[in-house]
């Protein structure tokens, strides 16, 4: 089954058996997911019916259109008719070898991306989709002067001569509340009736400032994706334990997941917190090495997923399949 809105991209959760957030138990009345991305993990419970009601919400406007508009049937048609004019030009122009066109296009949807026009919902999420397959990793970032720092991939390229654009499947009975932040998300469904949620929070990834000494230059990270901040800034780490720490204060949620790097500071700031009476647990899950083209560094940051509440998941996946191979 097709998971998630946008093509997955480095940093994606769409492997749900690296990432066990739903840990097999029917008693989750809602779902809430600050910083959704792709959001592959809700878009699978949803679709396989586990839930039916989600909080979700993402601080980039790419993003938050692309979900603004799968929701509403008007423009839910608008963009896959935007997408299919965009991609029938592409696509006659690479067939053709028109050069210029080709590169007009791709001019113009990084514009479209990086300046948006209030009120001009379609072609910023239709721009936000077209761009993602064309791109490599499907990842939209911005430098320093805060323009688009993309090219075209032309192996993506390629493979977009066969693509044909089709939203994934949507269910109007579903109750899906967006938010264009995470804390707003957190007021959403506060506000709301919901007595048993599972909240997933994966939000752009913090490390303490010179922890990556053998990196290139200043050794400091770029930020992952446009709208994201300083990976090795105060404002991201406030972010992370800010919402934790909202969503364990909350009794209405039964279980949390929440996926960072392990840092000394992290770890301490999260064991310090109260758990209101969650069983939890850390898990490393090993180095992210998708962008690094699998290079190892002594440096590299290990990723963690922090459990409280509900069965313990991390690993059970990769342990039953061990023992099936033993079997």
């Amino acid at each position: 089954m097709k998971t998630g809105l946008l093509h997955p991209y480095p940093g994606s959760k769409k492997d749900w058996h690296k990432y066990p957030v739903w840990d097999e138990r029917y008693c989750y009345d809602a779902w809430i997911e600050p910083c959704v991305g792709a959001g592959h993990q809700v878009h699978r419970y949803l679709a396989t019916g586990i839930i039916n009601r989600a909080f979700i919400a993402d601080i980039d406007p790419a993003v938050y259109t692309v979900w603004q508009a799968w929701q509403d049937p008007t423009l839910r048609e608008a963009v896959a008719f935007s997408v299919y004019r965009w991609a029938e030009s592409i696509q006659k122009a690479y067939a053709t070898g028109d050069e210029d066109t080709l590169i007009s296009n791709f001019n113009v949807l990084c514009h479209e991306l990086n300046a948006p026009i209030p009120g001009h919902e379609v072609g910023l999420a239709a721009a936000s989709i077209v761009l993602r397959k064309l791109v490599f990793g499907g990842v939209l970032r911005c430098n320093a002067q805060g323009t688009l720092n993309v090219a075209l991939s032309k192996d993506k390229l390629r493979a977009f001569q066969s693509w044909e654009f089709k939203w994934p499947y949507v269910n109007p009975r579903w109750t899906v509340c967006l938010a264009d932040s995470a804390h707003a998300c957190l007021d959403e469904f506060e506000a709301s009736d919901c007595e048993s949620a599972i909240a997933f929070f994966d939000p752009p990834y913090w490390v303490p400032k010179g922890s990556r000494p053998g990196r290139r230059g200043t050794g400091a990270l770029t930020p992952a994706y446009t709208h994201h901040g300083d990976p090795q800034g105060d404002e991201l780490k406030e972010l992370c334990l800010s919402v934790l720490n909202r969503l364990l204060n909350n009794p209405r949620v039964e279980r949390i997941v929440v996926t960072n790097y392990i840092s000394p500071e992290l770890a301490a700031a999260v064991e310090a917190m109260g758990k209101g009476g969650r069983a939890w647990r850390l898990t490393p899950l090993g180095e992210l090495t998708t962008m690094n083209r699998g290079m190892i560094r002594d440096d590299c940051p290990v990723e963690g997923f922090w459990e409280f509440g509900g069965r313990m998941m991390a690993g059970r996946y990769e342990q039953q399949q061990l023992l099936e191979v033993a079997a």
